[in-house]
């Protein structure tokens, strides 16, 4: 009988992958660089050792089974670590290359990145970093499925195959529009909230799951909760004054610097804080490139923590109690 370590090679590792990041085989094939019969003769030869199927196939694609996204788990690891092994090769000859394969959930990824990307580009000019931003429990989800190798996120734990590291705190802060609701001293009292609409992101996201958490907490509900898709959306119906929302100090700042809406804390209530964290398989070790992209986000988000300090700060001293409206 021969077995699966037997087979192992990096062109069946990767198309594994590739379907399950493309569901589909043909698409999977391409992204290998094989043609579509060679892929189904590997898939073949790989489920004749399994002992079972691999990839389900439909009208509309193919999908791994249970069994093949745990192959697909393990082989996305052995290349991350083979990647790892080439970076710390060209460092030891004192080169800087490679790619990182990079996941963030919306607030760090739409409001840290960009600036983080720029200071790296500029010390680290071959290195690429490829980018996801998604939900933090869909970056989860892709980091332990190989598709990401390094992640950003704002949760406060993780599958125990996932190994954190906090580099930035972050806020989470009541916005709305201006005159909307009565902020004393940038405070709303939490009661109010029983007659607002807040505005929210999807389930998947972090700063849902820590606003929902906190008013368990204090055993407040909204009049009613509404559900957008992104951190944008959210802000925009805040402008409108559809409602109020607690986002990350960061996604707000903006907004909040040029008037364009109130921030307020919730009275009684200890801040509500997190940690932004990177994430990566705790079976492996960040690459030398990685771990450069680390220490060169948590140098660079400084500067952000501090101007999006500075913005609630500001807001919330020129804050007067104002008329509520009802949403």
């Amino acid at each position: 009988m021969t077995l699966l370590s037997e087979l192992w090679d990096t062109t069946r590792m990767r198309l594994l992958i590739e379907i399950d990041r493309h569901g589909s085989l043909s698409a999977a094939a391409q992204a290998v660089g094989i043609g579509q019969p060679s892929a189904s003769q590997h898939l073949r030869t790989l489920e004749t050792a399994a002992g079972q199927r691999l990839v389900e196939r439909n009208g509309r694609g193919s999908r791994l089974t249970e069994g093949g996204r745990v192959l697909a788990a393990h082989a996305a690891q052995a290349l991350a670590a083979l990647a790892a092994g080439e970076q710390e090769l060209g460092a030891l000859a004192g080169l800087q290359t490679g790619t990182i394969h990079l996941g963030a959930s919306t607030a760090p990824g739409s409001y840290l990145l960009p600036d983080t990307l720029g200071c790296f580009r500029r010390d680290y000019p071959d290195v690429d970093v490829e980018i996801e931003i998604a939900a933090s429990g869909e970056i989860l989800r892709r980091l332990l499925s190989g598709r990401v190798e390094l992640a950003i996120v704002g949760v406060d734990k993780a599958d125990e195959r996932i190994a954190l590291e906090p580099f930035l705190a972050d806020e989470i802060v009541g916005v709305a529009k201006a005159g909307l609701v009565e902020i004393a001293k940038g405070t709303l009292a939490p009661e109010a909230l029983t007659e607002l609409t807040l505005l929210c992101r999807e389930r998947d996201s972090s700063s849902r799951a820590y606003v929902e958490r906190e008013l368990r907490e204090i055993g407040v509900q909204p009049r009613r909760v509404w559900e957008l898709g992104s951190t944008e959306a959210v802000k925009r119906a805040a402008r409108e004054g559809l409602g109020v929302a607690l986002l990350s100090s960061y996604a707000v700042a903006e907004e909040i610097e040029r008037g364009e809406l109130d921030v307020f804390r919730l009275r009684g209530r200890p801040r509500l804080t997190r940690d932004f964290q990177t994430a990566r398989l705790a079976s492996r070790p960040l690459s030398p490139a990685e771990g450069a992209f680390v220490a060169t986000l948590t140098r660079c988000c400084a500067k952000q923590a501090t101007y999006a300090q500075a913005c609630v700060a500001a807001s919330s001293e020129r804050s007067r109690p104002r008329r509520t409206a009802t949403t």
